[in-house]
């Protein structure tokens, strides 16, 4: 042994430290005394990578388009089997029980390849509910998702066999590019950094510039996609109506293999679009490519005009680069190739303007020729090339040659500035833009992702300043390593990955916070601030993709199930600011305020997401957030569907509308009697305490005891409204249903119309009572406002109270007051009130107070389910959508809805990504109505 002191066995002393740690040394093989091999300066080898990831990589060498697995915006994962012959669908969901997300079983509609060939690359668009799906052949297909995630049936195509793509390798495709949808992706707005200015945190919403010049398809909502082969052949494909169609042309005449094109990358830069090659000489080429549309409007009988384009493709050559290969090492072949645009206008920093740029990964991973020799060693170097415009300079004695002695202008030419490049010991196998290309997502093998500054390529970690928020990594939040996977494919935000093994299996791994979500109260650290600025991180991305368009599942999925309640309503609050649209329309005049709550179109998708977070913790129960959520979403859902009666009379005629609005009817006479019961309820309370007990106090005490939300549900201005639109609107239905009866078109039919009205009749009050109740109550808010001069963003931080916490804000007591001591009262005395009738009217099943009672009930039509019927949408646990036999009833009743707006000549806005998107929750069919994103 090695030691300053040698021990015997009649020793009475221990050895001290150092002697033990040397000995531990020796004894397990280290070299002591200094001389391990990093203070040699000498790299310890890591261990080989396995064989599938080094085949994995020699594929991506080989060509560009091979992706196996991509993660769509809609939340819908698609990857494709080993053996390549069809193309699954899985999704990630929450199990309402345990609160745990987990992915779903694969889709029982997967798409089989075509005979003879095997599937080799798959790209969602930006959206997300389209897929171009590439064979083995080169032939693109293209599919269009229909009713639920994982229905993805081939879309109608006029395209040519020769535009296609022929048989051989050399119509491979190598580069592939989704143009953006205008004008959905283009008003989408720019969500800044939070910024905290003592309690209160400011986000900055910007609005893009609708002026900026754009590439995308000449007809609004239509796709168009770009892609290129081994051969340098150019195809746009292009939708007319919903149908496909392509054009091509050829970059280059290929005279040599070595200019066989091994990859391309496209990316939009203005009015055009900018296309980047690889060969197998090592040369890199920019192309300016314009698109002419050449659009033209067409008109059919009956119908609203339509555009009909038939595009053209201008190819320009820019300038060319050879010799392309890392700085460091010319081991490592070119694995990824990327065309990053500059960052836009609204949310670059116009300091330091960015450029579009050539970004390439080059990457060596090998194995050894046997196994008595040692592995090389893998790595990947990112390396990057500005494309910038200048003018060339000529020499001052070029303007002798002039009589007038004036130096010739020259024309711009673009040319390619090399970066420094970024080596990492990590195998890169993707890098993925996010959020207006400020971002720049490096996804490697080992499950990790490498965040980074677009413009500084400085990599984004956290640097202990809470009170500011402006990514995910920033805040503290990272994918933590695994071991080596060949196929990954993120989330939208990277919050979640998905993992393909060689083996077929599909798993899934989610963000973690790096500081715990528990509070340390060790009296040394204090973790408060890091907490709130976590949630507030959470809370800006998830907005940030509400306002995309895009799943934000995965943002929910990293909110711990134990998550304080203070945390719940920050959560909650900072997303209902960042929506940017208006909280308060108290001031309004009534019709104004119930139309624009009715189609208000992003705060039902906040209210989603309080739903989601108000589950008490390890139940299946609702807390107050959650149950107030859960009365918003319904009131709006059946005011949706009965609004279009009201402003077209002559629609309460239909026989078949009225019958099919029967269970919404009961839904909100029932939910009316349960706000008059439990207003009752509470003075009864107030009448019943002591003398010294403020109304505010009686209140107070009855929430708290029963998570009751219906109080909040008067003082809030939309649930207000909604309440007085049902109370107007439900006698004018059931006046019309009797006046119908008699063109009943079955006995049955007929029936059930009888009892509908019965039902309606039949209630402990007249409507126009408890209509006159609420209109007094919204005239005292009203008044209040008005006479303290309570300015509006005061009125609208009330609303955000009034939303996520049971309290009472003091400008809304006199108006408790007035309710108590004047309105209800006035109400309990009508003779048109039967005060005792509401406390034995059942109106568990309209769910507010407990979920349990809503079990049974088809939460969209809001009918007793039939023997076969799920309440859960998706009942069979996949991303199809449902088994059971009563879902197509299911579908057909929301589908009624919309087909009764449209008749009137309303456009439902993204309807088909919303229908879509609702499938996917596998837990409650009411997020269909209301377009609901999260997936539970």
């Amino acid at each position: 042994m090695n030691g300053d002191t040698t021990m015997n066995d009649n020793s009475a002393t221990l050895p001290n430290a150092a002697m033990l740690d040397a000995n531990i040394d020796d004894l397990f093989g280290e070299a002591a005394d200094g001389l391990a091999a990093e203070a040699l300066g000498v790299a310890l080898p890591s261990a080989p990578l396995p064989p599938s990831l080094v085949f994995r990589i020699m594929e991506m060498q080989d060509k560009g388009c091979c992706t196996k697995v991509a993660w769509s915006n809609t939340g819908s994962i698609a990857y494709i089997t080993p053996e390549g012959q069809k193309i699954a669908f899985r999704a990630l969901i929450r199990d309402q029980r345990t609160g745990a997300w987990d992915l779903t079983e694969e889709s029982k509609t997967p798409i089989p390849a075509p005979e003879d060939t095997t599937w080799e690359h798959l790209q969602f668009s930006g959206i997300g509910i389209d897929l171009a799906a590439v064979d083995d052949r080169g032939v693109v297909h293209m599919h269009t998702l229909v009713g639920a995630l994982g229905k993805m049936p081939a879309a109608p195509m006029n395209v040519e066999a020769s535009e296609q793509g022929g048989r051989s390798d050399i119509d491979a495709v190598v580069g592939m590019h989704w143009l953006p949808v205008h004008p959905g992706e283009f008003r989408t707005p720019y969500i800044a950094p939070a910024n905290k200015y003592g309690d209160t945190w400011n986000t900055p919403i910007l609005q893009r510039d609708a002026k900026e010049p754009s590439v995308h398809h000449a007809a609004d909502n239509r796709h168009a996609l770009l892609h290129v082969t081994h051969e340098a052949k150019l195809t746009l494909m292009y939708q007319n109506e919903m149908v496909w169609h392509a054009t091509s042309t050829h970059l280059e005449s290929i005279t040599s293999s070595s200019e066989i094109l091994t990859h391309a990358a496209i990316g939009e830069e203005g009015d055009h679009l900018l296309l980047v090659t690889h060969d197998l000489g090592r040369r890199l080429r920019v192309y300016k490519i314009t698109i002419n549309w050449n659009a033209a409007q067409h008109t059919r009988p009956g119908g609203p005009p339509f555009i009909v384009v038939a595009p053209t493709l201008e190819i320009g050559h820019l300038t060319i680069l050879e010799h392309v290969a890392a700085q460091q090492t010319d081991a490592a072949r070119l694995s990824h190739l990327r065309l990053i645009p500059a960052i836009p206008s609204v949310a670059a920093d116009h300091s330091s303007p960015t450029y579009p740029t050539v970004l390439a990964v080059f990457t060596r991973a090998t194995l050894p020729p046997d196994h008595t020799q040692q592995h090389q060693e893998a790595f990947s170097v990112i390396a990057r090339w500005h494309v910038e415009s200048t003018v060339p300079t000529l020499h001052e004695s070029f303007a002798k040659l002039k009589t007038n002695g004036v130096v010739p202008a020259q024309n711009p030419v673009t040319v390619l500035r090399r970066q420094e490049d970024i080596v990492t010991s990590k195998i890169v196998l993707s890098a993925e833009l996010q959020y207006f290309a400020t971002i720049l997502a490096l996804t490697a093998s080992d499950g990790t992702i490498d965040f980074r500054d677009r413009s500084t390529m400085a990599s984004l970690e956290p640097y202990g300043d809470t009170s500011t928020v402006s990514s995910l990594p920033q805040a503290g939040f990272e994918q933590r390593t695994t071991s080596h996977h060949t196929h990954i494919a993120p989330s939208a935000d990277g919050s979640a990955i998905a993992l393909l093994n060689p083996s077929g299996t599909l798993t899934h791994k989610l963000m973690t916070l790096r500081y715990t979500w528990q509070p340390l109260e060790d009296g040394l650290s204090d973790t408060a601030g890091l907490l709130e600025s976590a949630v507030v991180c959470l809370a800006r991305q998830h907005s940030i993709l509400l306002t995309h368009s895009t799943a934000n599942d995965e943002v929910l999925a990293l909110l711990p199930h134990d998550l304080s309640s203070e945390h719940r309503a920050l959560f909650i609050r900072e997303i209902l600011k960042m929506t940017n649209r208006t909280l308060d329309i108290s001031m309004q005049d009534t019709s104004r305020q119930q139309m624009f709550a009715i189609k208000e179109p992003l705060l039902r998708l906040a209210f989603s997401t309080q739903f989601v977070t108000g589950m008490k913790p390890g139940t299946m129960e609702r807390d107050w957030t959650g149950k107030f959520a859960f009365a918003f979403l319904n009131m709006r859902l059946v005011c949706t569907v009965i609004a279009p009666l009201v402003q077209h009379p002559q629609i309460y005629m239909r026989v078949d509308f009225l019958h099919s609005m029967r269970g919404l009817v009961k839904w909100g006479c029932d939910a009316l009697v349960y706000i008059a019961a439990s207003l009752v309820h509470a003075a009864k309370q107030h009448d019943s305490s002591s003398p010294t007990t403020t109304p505010i106090q009686t209140f107070i005490t009855t929430v708290a005891s029963r998570d009751d939300p219906v109080l909040h549900l008067l003082l809030c201005t939309f649930t207000r409204a909604y309440i007085r639109f049902l109370a107007s609107c439900l006698p004018k239905y059931l006046q019309s249903v009797q006046r119908v009866l008699p063109a009943s078109r079955s006995v049955l039919e007929r029936q059930q119309l009888e009892e509908v009205f019965q039902y309606g009749s039949s209630l402990p009050f007249k409507f126009h009572v408890f209509d006159s109740m609420i209109t007094d109550f919204d005239t005292a808010i009203r008044n209040t406002y008005a006479s303290n001069a309570v300015p509006s963003e005061r009125r609208t931080e009330i609303e955000l109270l009034v939303i996520t916490d049971p309290t009472i804000a003091d400008e809304l007591r006199p108006v408790i007051q007035n309710l108590l001591e004047v309105s209800l009262p006035k109400f309990m005395e009508s003779a048109d009130v039967d005060v005792a009738a509401l406390y034995f009217r059942d109106t568990d099943w309209i769910g507010i107070e407990s979920s349990r009672g809503a079990e049974g009930y088809d939460v969209i039509r809001k009918l007793p389910l039939a023997k076969g019927m799920q309440a859960v949408w998706g009942g069979d646990g996949g991303c199809d959508g449902g088994a059971g036999e009563g879902d197509a009833e299911l579908v057909g009743a929301y589908a009624e809805a919309l087909r009764l707006w449209e008749l009137l000549g309303f456009r439902m806005r993204n309807r088909k990504y919303g229908d879509a998107a609702a499938d996917r929750m596998g837990g409650s069919n009411l997020v269909m109505a209301n377009f609901w994103i999260t997936r539970t």
